[in-house]
């Protein structure tokens, strides 16, 4: 049983060397992040600006849902911290621990300059799906996405491609290096937590892309002298996983969007299915819910009954959202709330 004894417990999958519960909170809407629309994001930052409000929604999740992990981020230090210190505070309060995992952005660097998140790197994915699926199904799968509509401001008009921005190409990638005076900053802002599961950022799908497989290794291996278990977001799964395997590289697990409207799951929804059912590692989906546009419980069938993943990672908003949200999600589980 739960903290609550009348919660049942979440049941778990092995990942690792770890027990990791098939429900996992995410850390939007806390950062802002509402993948709506700038109005939402206003919204959230004032509903969410302060511990205490943070708190008190994670302290329901918990209590009266069964939660147990939660993904931590350092990408908005402020916004970052204060999520964290809410997560302390509903230890504090519960006098329980809640698991980390640490979303760890990959710093890769060109020449001295930062590659991660650049307009070449979004350029550089453009092409990778393009040469994959075609034009014709890419650009159909892309024009369906309001997800993706929303992270490049509200307007396909502002979409990186090779067309608007040179592709990172072999010179270039052949000179790409991970910087880790900065990745030992981004360690040391998780100073003081325990770090249940350590998710490298989603840079792996361009070193991927321009065929930088060693650094992935590189990367992973040296995660591995501080972390016990180790899995990687790929948001560009259809493509990326199967790579990665091909190659021998082994993460424990995958973090993947997954959702029926097929919103952010690249390079379209047809491959990354493939992916997910073809690898014998374990997946952790994000983005069930379509951003908040598809939701209940048939968010929650399709992505464990109809494509099969292992876990699923999912924002809590409100106290009320997380309500409605969860039981649907512990229903689909066979769990009551």
């Amino acid at each position: 049983m739960s903290i609550h004894s009348k919660v049942q417990t979440i049941p778990t999958i092995p990942l690792g060397g770890i027990e990791f519960p098939r429900l996992t909170m995410g850390i939007h809407p806390y950062d802002g992040v509402s993948y709506q629309d700038e109005h939402r994001d206003a919204e959230n930052l004032e509903l969410f600006g302060e511990v205490n409000p943070v708190a008190d929604v994670i302290h329901h999740a918990v209590q009266n849902f069964g939660f147990s992990v939660a993904q931590v981020d350092h990408m908005n230090p402020e916004l970052n911290r204060l999520h964290l210190q809410a997560v302390w505070e509903t230890e504090r309060r519960l006098k329980t621990d809640i698991g980390l995992l640490a979303y760890i952005l990959i710093p890769i660097s060109l020449n001295g300059e930062s590659v991660s998140y650049s307009e070449r790197a979004h350029s550089t994915l453009f092409e990778y799906d393009l040469a994959a699926v075609g034009e014709e199904a890419y650009l159909e799968q892309l024009s369906r996405d309001e997800i993706l509509k929303y992270t490049v401001g509200g307007t396909f008009e502002n979409l990186v491609t090779p067309k608007t921005v040179e592709p990172y190409g072999r010179a270039d990638a052949e000179n790409f290096t991970i910087d880790y005076a900065t990745l030992e900053q981004y360690l040391g802002f998780f100073a003081g937590c325990k770090i249940l599961v350590a998710d490298p950022g989603a840079e792996i799908d361009l070193l991927a892309a321009v065929g930088r497989f060693d650094l992935i290794q590189e990367y992973l291996d040296f995660l591995r002298g501080r972390f016990d278990t180790v899995i990687t977001s790929v948001h560009h799964a259809g493509i990326t996983i199967p790579l990665i395997e091909e190659h021998n590289i082994e993460f424990d697990g995958y973090i993947v969007p997954i959702n029926e409207p097929g919103m952010y799951m690249f390079p379209i929804q047809d491959r990354v299915v493939d992916a997910v059912r073809q690898t014998n590692k374990h997946v952790i989906c994000i983005k069930p819910m379509a951003g908040g546009r598809y939701l209940g419980e048939k968010a929650f069938e399709y992505v464990f009954n109809d494509v099969g993943v292992e876990s699923c990672m999912f924002g809590m908003g409100t106290i009320e959202q997380v309500t409605e949200t969860a039981t649907a999600a512990r229903s689909v589980l066979g769990l009551s709330s």
